[in-house]
C-alpha cells in the first residue's frame, strides 16, 4: 500500500506505515510513541477491520484518544478510516477469491456448493446495545453476492465464540453439520471480516471446520476462499483511499463518533 501512495501521490510523501494492536506487540501505545519520537506531523488512522464494531476499531481509536487526552501537545494532525464494508475494493477482491477457489471443486460438484460467509462473533449484550458489526458485515455479503450474480445459495454466519454469554449465531460449525444432515457436501468457507490470515483462518476454519469437522460430518470437500493478505489485487485497491491520504488537512469528525450508544456502556468513539 505504501509503494501505491507512492505512486500515486509522490508529492505528499514520502509515506511510513505503522503498527498497532490492541493486545500484541507492537501496541497501539508503542506505534503511537515511535510516531512521536520520529516527528510524525500528518496520520490516517487506518482499520483492518472493514466491519467497525466498538470491540474492534472502536477500542483503538479509543486507545488514540486516551493517548493524546495524556499528551495533548502532539504535533500529529489525524484523519480516519473506521470502516469500509461496502467499498468496492474490498468487494472485487472477495469477489475475485471466491472465483478462483469455486474453481478448485470438480465441475460436477460447483453448482453443488454451499458459500459460507464467516465472521467473528459478538456478545449479544454488544449488539443490542446499538453497534454496527452485524448490519455492516450483511452488508459486505450482500455486495459480494451482487457482484458474484447470485450464483450460489449462501448464508451469514459467526465465529470463535468464547465464554457461556449469548452471542451472534449460527455458528459456523452448527452450519456445516445442518448441511451436511440435509445432504449438502460441498461448502466453501469465506473469511469476510478478516484481511489477512490468522489463527481464526489457519486452525479454525482451515483445521477445526473444513479438514476435522468436514470429514467427520460427510462433506465431500469443504474449502476456503483464501485471505487478502497481500494480494496485489488487494493492495492496488487501496489507492481508491487516496482521498483521504492526499487531503494537507485535518478530516472533522463525523457527527457519529461523538455519539454515544443509546444504551449500556458509553463510547467515546462508537
Amino acid at each position: 500500500m505504501v509503494r501505491q501512495l507512492q505512486q500515486l501521490l509522490p508529492q505528499n510523501g514520502p509515506y511510513q506505515y505503522y503498527l498497532g494492536f490492541r493486545y500484541a506487540h507492537p501496541l497501539t501505545e508503542d506505534a503511537l510513541h515511535q510516531m512521536e519520537a520520529d516527528g510524525i506531523t500528518r496520520a490516517v488512522a487506518f482499520t483492518q477491520y472493514p466491519q467497525y464494531s466498538c470491540s474492534t476499531t472502536g477500542s483503538s481509536l479509543n486507545a488514540i484518544y486516551r493517548h493524546y487526552i495524556a499528551n495533548p501537545n502532539s504535533k500529529i494532525e489525524w484523519s480516519v478510516i473506521d470502516r469500509w464494508p461496502e467499498h468496492t475494493g474490498l468487494v472485487d477482491v472477495f469477489t475475485k477469491h471466491i472465483e478462483e477457489e469455486l474453481l478448485q471443486f470438480p465441475e460436477e460438484d460447483r453448482d453443488d456448493v454451499v458459500i459460507l460467509f464467516s465472521a467473528h462473533s459478538l456478545p449479544l449484550q454488544v449488539v443490542d446495545r446499538g453497534d454496527p458489526y452485524p448490519t455492516e458485515v450483511a452488508a459486505t455479503v450482500s455486495r459480494v453476492m451482487e457482484k458474484l450474480g447470485h450464483t450460489h445459495p449462501y448464508r451469514l454466519c459467526w465465529q470463535s465464540k468464547v465464554g457461556p454469554m449469548p452471542w451472534l449465531a449460527p455458528q459456523t460449525d452448527t452450519v456445516i453439520r445442518g448441511l451436511a444432515e440435509r445432504g449438502r457436501k460441498n461448502v466453501l468457507l469465506v473469511p469476510i471480516a478478516f484481511t489477512s490470515d490468522h489463527i481464526e483462518t489457519l486452525f479454525e476454519l482451515d483445521i477445526e471446520y473444513a479438514h476435522e469437522l468436514g470429514r467427520s460430518v460427510g462433506m465431500k470437500q469443504v474449502r476456503r476462499a483464501k485471505s487478502l493478505n497481500d494480494s496485489p489485487f488487494f493492495t492496488k485497491c487501496t489507492h481508491t483511499f487516496r482521498d483521504s491520504f492526499a487531503s494537507t488537512e485535518v478530516a472533522s469528525v463525523p457527527n457519529r463518533r461523538s455519539l454515544r450508544f443509546p444504551t449500556g456502556i458509553a463510547q467515546v468513539l462508537s
